[in-house]
């Protein structure tokens, strides 16, 4: 029997309603299936919130609800609150016993309240940052609000991060991000890439159409995400003459109707598709229909649909200088990355693979077995 408890708190995990959060699961999973540690898992949600605690797959959900102004207006005004509310939650459910590590995903609120039951427990703490902006200042709706609330954020929750015990970053690139803060001063650190479950994603050796070559987004329609630069660079391939050419979006947002009023008004409706967000389980055999994937998002920490992709044994294409392009091989960073903004350097990215109809073999290393087991033999775990 596991005496070590490794908790998670984090305010995405995946249920049967919403995906969200499925590779904090994938990496839950993997932790619980190491002979070191038990995990449990706790979510985060609005303290109005009707979701209640849940069971998924290997994982008995517990739900905490955490008081707040709506819409991210000066997080964590109510922080000694909730940490009270939070230490009784801890006593009620019996997870003082054993708790080894807790790690907290996404600054605010994980952070804060991982702090708070380390105020009371001897136990590790750690905090994942996800995003480029780890400290999230980009949140709220409010223009007006924004340099006040930037400058509580910052004060408060560099205060917080301070405290834990280690920081993981998904990439050097929110590593790099995060450290531009002088204040900011983290105690110990590790840079872990999003694994990839293999079990989920793997090339099922189906047979692709040779007479159609297909290329795949997965990426919600924000103006980051760039949709709109993939879809000039199959414009400019249609009329170079590349008619067997078929781009296919998936994914929901603000930017989707400008992009599908760009296809209208361009006559593209043969060659780009738009689908609507899928199950993720039924990702795989899209990835695996796909001759290459492509996402030119410009503000990247590190997409774990890349990663998701590669695993089928396809080219990925990204943007230079994002988090992804730090496991891009040396001598593919000319073929696999592309200059921001840029639907030319796209068009010609996409036409040499589109010349060579290659496959490109995953990195065992970033299977998140191997990433996970990496990870937990860092100095941190064994003090």
């Amino acid at each position: 029997m596991v005496d070590n408890t490794y908790i998670i708190i984090t305010p995405y995990f995946p249920s049967k309603e919403c995906y969200m959060g499925s590779y904090v699961y994938d990496q839950a999973k993997a932790i619980n299936n190491t002979p070191a540690y038990k995990v449990r898992i706790i979510k985060l949600v609005s303290f109005f919130s009707k979701e209640e605690d849940y069971i998924f797959q290997d994982f008995d959900v517990k739900i905490f609800k955490v008081f707040d102004l709506p819409f991210f207006i000066l997080p964590g005004v109510f922080n000694f609150f909730n940490a009270i509310r939070f230490r009784e939650f801890f006593r009620t459910n019996r997870l003082l016993e054993n708790s080894s590590v807790i790690h907290s995903h996404v600054s605010y609120p994980s952070a804060y309240l991982a702090n708070a039951i380390a105020s009371i427990l001897d136990t590790k703490t750690i905090i994942q940052h996800h995003g480029i902006d780890a400290l999230q200042l980009l949140n709220g709706r409010f223009k007006l609000l924004r340099r006040l609330q930037q400058s509580f954020i910052k004060r408060r929750s560099i205060k917080q991060l301070n405290k834990i015990g280690l920081s993981v970053y998904v990439s050097n690139r929110v590593r790099n991000e995060i450290h531009s803060y002088n204040a900011y001063i983290s105690k110990d650190e590790y840079v872990l890439y999003n694994g990839v479950d293999r079990t989920k994603f793997y090339n099922t050796g189906k047979k692709k159409n040779s007479n159609i070559y297909k290329i795949g987004c997965v990426a919600n329609f924000w103006p980051i995400k760039d949709q709109i630069s993939l879809i000039k660079a199959v414009h400019l391939l249609v009329k170079s003459g590349v008619n067997d050419i078929r781009l296919n979006l998936i994914g929901s947002g603000k930017t989707l109707d400008s992009c599908k009023e760009y296809v209208k008004s361009n006559v593209l409706d043969l060659y780009v598709y738009f689908k609507e967000e899928m199950p993720h389980h039924k990702l795989n055999d899209f990835y695996n229909s796909l001759d290459l994937f492509v996402l030119p998002s410009y503000y990247e920490a590190l997409g774990c649909v890349f990663l998701e992709a590669w695993a089928t044994d396809i080219p990925i294409i990204a943007v230079r200088n994002q988090g992804i392009s730090e496991l891009i091989p040396e001598d593919e960073v000319n073929n696999l990355l592309s200059e921001e903004r840029n639907p030319e350097s796209l068009k010609e990215k996409i036409l040499a693979e589109y010349k060579k109809r290659r496959s490109y073999e995953f990195d065992s290393k970033y299977d998140i077995k191997n990433t996970i087991s990496e990870f937990l033999k860092l100095p941190f775990f064994n003090d």
